[in-house]
């Protein structure tokens, strides 16, 4: 893993301003993945998406981090249910 794909979380929450705990709970309940290494600890670059969307959830909405996954759920169970209309839909234009 190159320095170039992950990103140190005291720089993330300094950037953003939010709290480290935040980031902390959102790994308890398995939201990310934090990666540890001697130099600190870090997220991968291409989580940063997916945290931002939490932290908008937990410090513009009032979410807790139980809602904000609550609210995964629901969102990847949605997502998962239109590509399989979808799917259907191309079934059966088959027998059209």
């Amino acid at each position: 893993m190159s320095d170039q794909e992950i990103i140190s979380i005291e720089t993330y929450c300094s950037y953003y301003n939010i709290e480290q705990g935040f980031i902390q709970s959102l790994e308890e309940y398995g939201l990310i993945i934090i990666r540890y290494q001697e130099s600190g600890a870090f997220i991968q670059k291409e989580d940063v998406p997916q945290l931002e969307r939490f932290s908008r959830m937990y410090y513009e909405l009032n979410i807790n981090v139980e809602g904000i996954d609550a609210l995964r759920n629901l969102l990847e169970k949605i997502k998962n249910l239109q590509n399989e209309k979808e799917a259907l839909k191309a079934r059966l234009k088959i027998y059209e």
